[in-house]
């Protein structure tokens, strides 16, 4: 990612000004999907709460009621759970998109 170019520079900019926004990450420690979604949240210094979903089945009864599916990583910006991804890139895009209200396409 080149962060001189002007629009990667304007996304990362608007990432930060809604950092502030709640967003809640599902995962389970070792999950391969999981640990790559945490690190792109990292390298865009993304704040986020983490909930362990292992053994955790009021946690999958909450997501399910959410509409959300039985894997993970699954994440809520603002309470409203981020559905129909088909990888960790679209689950990102899709994420950053709610988080700054603008649609974001990462590759």
């Amino acid at each position: 990612m080149n962060k001189n170019n002007p629009q990667i520079k304007r996304l990362l900019e608007d990432i930060q000004t809604n950092n502030t926004k709640n967003l809640v990450l599902y995962s389970i420690h070792g999950c391969p999907a999981c640990e790559e979604f945490k690190t792109k949240l990292a390298k865009l210094n993304i704040v986020y709460e983490s909930v362990d979903m292992e053994n955790n089945e009021t946690m999958w009864t909450k997501l399910g009621e959410m509409g959300g599916s039985e894997y993970v990583p699954q994440i809520t910006v603002e309470n409203e759970l981020i559905k129909d991804y088909k990888d960790v890139n679209e689950l990102l895009s899709k994420t950053i998109s709610e988080m700054i209200n603008r649609k974001v396409l990462l590759r």
